[in-house]
């Protein structure tokens, strides 16, 4: 399912023929998305984009749904829907962005856009937004969409050698 979030963002179902273009933005934009996200260093060619693309595309669980960002016709980044827990009307979600498209509301708009929809088909009461740290960028997403600190895992992750903690937002819908 596609989803219009402005007349020039769009969310669209990822697919495995996007290794190409998502390789190359994950090459454009390495140093930034390293400083933040785990998996960016397991990415060395086509294969393992392709790899990163299945493990989320064919994701077990529960509600997931992962979209490419295309902004002005030009993927941009990836936005998921990491798991929705109907019971208790609560989903979390996932994104990343290149450094062409920060700072211009993109992902403040796909947030609220989901969060709308979320609400609205499945009765999604909470949001969950989990950001290390140092990703300022993120943890400014987070808090324009409503989200409240909720939780702090703390010594989570080292990147550059320097340990971050998890912070976990959460938005009410």
């Amino acid at each position: 399912m596609q989803i219009s979030v402005t007349k020039n963002i769009l969310l669209k179902p990822l697919t495995d023929g996007d290794a190409q273009e998502i390789h190359l933005l994950i090459e454009q934009n390495r140093s930034l998305l390293a400083k933040y996200l785990y998996w960016v260093e397991s990415i060395k060619d086509l294969s393992s984009t392709r790899g990163y693309l299945r493990q989320r595309i064919y994701s077990n669980n529960t509600g997931a749904a992962w979209y490419k960002i295309i902004v002005e016709g030009k993927i941009s980044g990836i936005f998921g829907i990491k798991e929705v827990n109907p019971q208790k009307q609560y989903a979390e979600i996932g994104y990343w962005l290149s450094a062409h498209c920060q700072g211009r509301g993109v992902m403040t708009r796909v947030v609220e856009k989901i969060c709308a929809h979320l609400k609205n088909s499945q009765g999604i009461q909470q949001l969950g937004i989990q950001c290390l740290s140092e990703n300022k960028a993120s943890i400014a997403i987070a808090k324009r969409a409503g989200g409240i600190h909720t939780d702090t895992v703390a010594n989570y992750y080292t990147i550059d050698g320097k340990v971050q903690d998890l912070k976990i937002y959460t938005v009410a819908l």
